[in-house]
């Protein structure tokens, strides 16, 4: 498959899509952390990663990003309105 043909293939997401699609892996994420069942998985002392990394950590990351996102958002209208001026 040429690169073409790829890129022909991959969705075109907005910004907005790209942060409904964060906020809804990080709400489904914290769904699957609030369950009596995945804490007792990760309450098993054999659990671990190779970085010592918690569905938390993964949680944290998304609201980080989506945090970055907003900043681009933000500091590109004030250069805009700055710009127009």
């Amino acid at each position: 498959m040429s690169d073409q043909q790829t890129m022909q293939t991959q969705p075109s997401l907005t910004t907005t899509e790209i942060m409904t699609i964060l906020l809804g892996c990080e709400q489904t994420l914290r769904f699957v952390q609030a369950s009596p069942n995945y804490k007792q998985i990760e309450g098993f002392s054999r659990f671990s990663t190779s970085n010592d990394l918690r569905l938390g950590d993964a949680i944290q990351a998304l609201l980080e990003i989506h945090e970055a996102i907003l900043d681009i958002e933000f500091y590109s209208q004030v250069e805009g309105e700055t710009n127009a001026k």
